[in-house]
């Protein structure tokens, strides 16, 4: 009888402690976000925006992609700023313009990406020289409005699981940032 009882607490007690940990289990989103997190939804949005139009960028459906991308990208997403840096130098769905994509290319290397900032620098040192000033101020520009500390995004080297690669991954923080309309 006595064993019973014992039983039937433990039970009581186990079932508690399931129950007390299962509280704090919080669902994630495909992007690492709380799905009940409410202060995400926007952050949400961007980064499907950013997928789409990278998706459509792929496809050369480039008209309807740059809307896409240039939401994202004002708000810090930098792989939204690399693809529209890649549209404003070769003139797709844009009127060709390499001072706005090389700016565009420095803003997208703001992330620390190795690769970008050596694409930035060889693409800035292949102009004249007279332009080097003029790429950097407006890079400067870009980065005082749709930047990294103005934008709340974090870039960071994250190992891929199951290699010794690493890549580079940015998130960007909920807050309330100032919001600049895209104006390349």
């Amino acid at each position: 009888m006595c064993r019973l009882t014992v039983c039937l607490v433990l039970s009581f007690l186990f079932v508690d402690l399931q129950a007390a940990t299962t509280r704090f289990e919080t669902l994630i989103d495909d992007h690492g976000y709380p799905v009940d997190d409410p202060s995400y939804a926007d952050i949400r949005i961007w980064l499907d925006q950013e997928e789409r139009g990278l998706a459509l960028f792929r496809a050369k459906n480039y008209q309807v992609a740059y809307p896409l991308l240039a939401e994202a990208a004002r708000h810090g997403l930098k792989r939204a700023q690399h693809s529209l840096a890649l549209m404003h130098i070769n003139g797709h769905s844009v009127t060709k313009n390499v001072l706005i994509g090389v700016a565009l290319f420095g803003l997208a290397a703001e992330s620390g990406e190795r690769k970008l900032q050596r694409e930035y620098e060889k693409v800035v040192k292949a102009l004249p020289k007279k332009y080097h000033n003029l790429v950097r101020e407006q890079t400067d520009y870009y980065i005082a409005r749709y930047g990294m500390a103005v934008q709340g995004v974090h870039c960071s080297l994250v190992k891929r699981a199951g290699s010794n690669l690493k890549s580079m991954l940015c998130v960007k923080q909920p807050g309330q940032y100032e919001v600049w309309d895209w104006a390349p």
